[in-house]
C-alpha cells in the first residue's frame, strides 16, 4: 500500500473504526461506512453496550493476553485525546468456583495466573479468606480461589467507540451512513450506487456470514445482559469486574443508573424474540447471586439487552483477503472478546495488509 491509497472501511463498530483509524493515521483516503452513524449513542448502534470486560487473562492462550495488556494502554492513549474516562480502572477478579460436591475447574485460572507472571502482567491469587476481606460483598462459598488483575477494568464501551470515530474523523476519516453489502469487488450502498477503493475492508460483525456465506467458519451470535436495580458491588476499587466461568456468569458495578450488570455466558438463539420489557433473570444466574454476592439475590431485573457478535468455534479472530478479490478483505470473529483487544488488532490487520506482517494460522479464513 502507498500513502495514495484509498480504503473502505464497511462497519462502523469497534473493529471497523480501529482499522479506519488506523489506516487515516498512515496516511490513507478513507471512507467508513455503516447502517447508524458510527459513534451512534443508541442501543441500535454497532457495538453500542455499555460496558465491556477488559480482562488479560486467557489460559494459556498468551497471544490475546499480550494483546489485551497492549489494547489497555492504547484505550487509556485514547482517553486522554478524547478528554474523558473510557477505561474504568477498577480490576478484574476470576472465581475459580466448584460445583457441590464437584472439584473446582481451575484450570483455565491457573493458567491464567502463570501465563500473566511470565508476561510481567500484574496479577494476584487469593485465597478464600482473603476475597472476602478485600472485596466486602463477595462470598467465599464454593470458591477454591481467585485470580486478581489489579490494572484492568471495564470499558465504557459506547464512549469508546464515541471516540474511536471522532479520532478517526481528525485524522481525515469521512463517515458515510447506508447499508452496504457486497458487489463484485465493488460496495454496494443502499441498492444504488456502487463505492470502489484500492483497498476494501469488511468488518460487519455478525453480518459476515450472511454476505459471505461459505467463506469463513464465523456464525452469527447473542447474548442477553441483565441490568439489576441495585447499586450494590459498584464498579470502584473496592467492587471489581468479575468472572466466573465455572458458572458461566460474569458482571460489572453499576457504571450509571441502570445498575448492575449480570451476564449469563451463553449463546441465545439468533432470531429469538427480544428481552420482555420487564424480564427475569434466568434462574441459574439468580442461585448463583445468592451464593456469591447476597446484596443482589433479591434486586429487580431493571432493564436486559441484547449483544449481536461473530463467534467462532476456536474464539479466534479472522482476517484474510478475499478468494475472488485480491484487494477485498474479510475482517472479524470477534467472538465476544474483541472489543477489548480492537486497538491492537486494528493495527495488527492494517500491518498485514501493509505486507509487513503476514496472518498467523490461527487467523486465517477457515
Amino acid at each position: 500500500m502507498t500513502r495514495s491509497q484509498s480504503a473502505l472501511v464497511v462497519g462502523g463498530g469497534v473493529f471497523g473504526l480501529s482499522i479506519a483509524r488506523e489506516l487515516a493515521r498512515r496516511g490513507r483516503r478513507v471512507t467508513l461506512v455503516d447502517r447508524q452513524s458510527p459513534g451512534h449513542a443508541v442501543p441500535a448502534g454497532p457495538s453500542t453496550a455499555e460496558s465491556r470486560i477488559l480482562r488479560c487473562s486467557y489460559g494459556t492462550r498468551q497471544w490475546y493476553s499480550a494483546m489485551a495488556h497492549a489494547s489497555a494502554q492504547q484505550w487509556r492513549d485514547l482517553e486522554k485525546e478524547a478528554g474523558r474516562e473510557l477505561l474504568v480502572p477498577c480490576g478484574v477478579i476470576g472465581f475459580a468456583s466448584r460445583a457441590p460436591s464437584e472439584p473446582a475447574d481451575a484450570d483455565g485460572e491457573l493458567a491464567s495466573l502463570a501465563a500473566l507472571s511470565e508476561l510481567g502482567i500484574p496479577v494476584e491469587k487469593l485465597t478464600p479468606q482473603s476475597v472476602a476481606r478485600r472485596f466486602p460483598g463477595v462470598a467465599d462459598v464454593d470458591l477454591d480461589f481467585a485470580v486478581y488483575e489489579p490494572e484492568s477494568g471495564v470499558l465504557r464501551a459506547r464512549e469508546a467507540v464515541g471516540a474511536l470515530a471522532e479520532s478517526a474523523q481528525r485524522y481525515g476519516c469521512r463517515m458515510l451512513r447506508g447499508a452496504a453489502r457486497p458487489d463484485g469487488a465493488g460496495v454496494r450502498i443502499d441498492d444504488a450506487e456502487t463505492y470502489t477503493a484500492d483497498v476494501v475492508v469488511w468488518t460487519v460483525g455478525a453480518a459476515l456470514p450472511d454476505l459471505f456465506p461459505g467463506l469463513t467458519s464465523a456464525r452469527a451470535a447473542h447474548q442477553v445482559s441483565y441490568y439489576l436495580d441495585s447499586t450494590a458491588m459498584p464498579c470502584a476499587p473496592g467492587g471489581p469486574a468479575w468472572i466466573d466461568r465455572r458458572r458461566g456468569l460474569y458482571g460489572v458495578g453499576a457504571l450509571s443508573p441502570r445498575g448492575v450488570k449480570v451476564v449469563p455466558d451463553v449463546e441465545t438463539p439468533v432470531g429469538a424474540p427480544a428481552p420482555a420489557a420487564r424480564p427475569e433473570l434466568p434462574a441459574t444466574a439468580r442461585s448463583y447471586l445468592r451464593g456469591r454476592f447476597p446484596a443482589l439475590a433479591a434486586a429487580p431485573v431493571a432493564t436486559a439487552e441484547t449483544c449481536a457478535y461473530a463467534a467462532m468455534e476456536d474464539e479466534e479472530f479472522l482476517v484474510g483477503r478475499h478468494p475472488a478479490h485480491e484487494h477485498v478483505w474479510l475482517v472479524g470473529g470477534d467472538s465476544g472478546h474483541g472489543f477489548k483487544n480492537a486497538p491492537t488488532w486494528g493495527k495488527y490487520v492494517c500491518d498485514v495488509m501493509d505486507g509487513t506482517t503476514t496472518v498467523h494460522s490461527r487467523w486465517r479464513l477457515r
